[in-house]
Formats: C-alpha cells, structure tokens, sequence
C-alpha cells in the first residue's frame, strides 16, 4: 500500500526537492502541493495524506496554524515540519508522529525524517497529545537569529544582527541589511515583527520595522510622531501609535 503524501511550502525550488526526493521511494504518493496555509488545509481535506510535509514560513496561514487546525481533526495526517529557522528547529520536538527538516538539508537528514513519519503513521499520535506539543513550541520558540532569503532558485541567510529595517513592499518585504544590502522576501511585515526580538526591533510604522541598534536619533515631530535617522543615514517617521507601544524608546 502506498504512503500518500502531501507537500506545503510556498517556495517551488524547495516543493521539488522534497518531491525529488520522494521520487526514489516506489511505494510514495504525492497526492497534492500547496504553497499556502489555506490551500494545504482544502488539499488536506481533499487528499486525506497520510504524511504532510509542511513549511513553517507561509503566507496566509503558517505551518504552526494548519498544524493547530489539523491537531482538532479526528485523524490528523503524520507531519513532518519544514523550517529555514535554527531557533525552531534545534528544539528537536517529536512526539513520534512530529519530525522536523532544518532547510537546507540533506538526502541522509530526508530518509529519517521519511522513516520517523512511517513509524508515526504506524501509531499516530493523539490529536490531544499534538495539540499539547505545538502549544509548547509556540510558548517555547525562540525568537529568529536569521532570515533564509531565496534567490533565483537558490537561498542564502542573513542575519537578524544585520538586519537595518524592513520594509512592507505589497507582497512582499524589502530588507535593509548592512553594507546598503537589499532584499526581497515573500512575507508580510507582521509575520516577521512577531518572529523578532523585540528588544532589538521596533515596529515604527505600519511599513517599517526597525533594529534598534541601527538607530542614530529620535526626535519630536510634529503631532506626537517622531522622525528617526539610521545610521545610514536613513529618516523615517515614527508615528505616535506605534511610539506608544515602545516608552522605553522614547527621549
């Protein structure tokens, strides 16, 4: 009998390989792929994997909230988590039908994820039990040490030390890194700010997260706002709305 599988992740070089590598398994099935939280619950529904394989990182909804809606199901598919953030994954939480991938990986770290899931579709968890675990990942995540950036098929990491600002750009965010370094990301602004430390960032406005450390000066503007300028020279408005969140900023 063949183990249907089903793969979430919003970036179509990362879908392939984990495909690839489910192509060298005869008995392997990819039933759908998803790019988004949303469609992954509907393909879920639809599909009924045994397996999912599924991004933390995703727009519309992330991996933690279709794992949250799959824990209330009455037979929630085995699932493998993949994330591109060390501080997520070095808390290697497992409760036999959980693994995770950390991006990038390799063929050897991919077969015993792939054999641990077989195990965990053997004896499934309790949808109690994964309800409890992916509480404990949310109270006990820390917070991003890096952004994996990915770039005409290929991906690199920055640094969230190096991180200038972030900038809301439609759909996608640009980061200001160090050096005048550019990038773009497919996220929105508020998924980034929530995975930030806050004692390093600072929400300044509804298109701006700044490091803290990269700011040279706060003054009043006009209104209650406040006009920051980076060290690089940078100026940006700080409005009141978000100034009062952060008092411990303030001059």
């Amino acid at each position: 009998m063949s183990l249907a599988v089903l793969i979430a992740d919003d970036e179509a070089p990362a879908r392939r390989k984990l495909a690839r590598f489910l192509g060298d398994h005869g008995d392997v099935a990819i039933v759908a792929e998803a790019s988004n939280g949303l469609d992954t619950l509907d393909l879920i529904a639809r599909t009924k994997p045994a397996l999912v394989f599924l991004d933390v990182n995703m727009p519309d909804l992330d991996g933690i909230g279709v794992a949250e809606a799959l824990a209330r199901a009455e037979t929630p598919p085995a699932i493998v988590f993949v994330t591109a953030y060390d501080a997520f994954a070095v808390k290697a939480f497992e409760l036999s039908a959980l693994d995770y991938l950390l991006k990038p990986y390799d063929r050897d770290r991919f077969e015993r994820a792939l054999a641990r899931a077989r195990r965990a579709v053997a004896t499934p968890a309790a949808p109690a039990d994964l309800a409890a675990l992916l509480a404990g990942i949310r109270k006990e995540e820390r917070y991003l040490r890096r952004l994996l950036i990915p770039n005409e098929g290929r991906s690199f990491f920055v640094a969230a030390a190096d991180i200038v600002r972030l900038e809301a750009d439609g759909n996608t965010v640009g980061v200001h890194a160090a050096g005048g370094k550019r990038y773009a990301l497919r996220a929105t602004l508020e998924s980034l700010e929530a995975r930030l430390d806050p004692e390093q960032f600072a929400r300044v406005h509804r298109s701006h997260v700044v490091n803290i450390d990269a700011i040279a000066e706060i003054a009043p503007w006009f209104h209650g706002d406040y006009q920051l300028t980076l060290r690089d020279g940078t100026q940006l408005a700080w409005s009141r709305r978000y100034a009062a969140k952060r008092p411990d900023l303030l001059p």
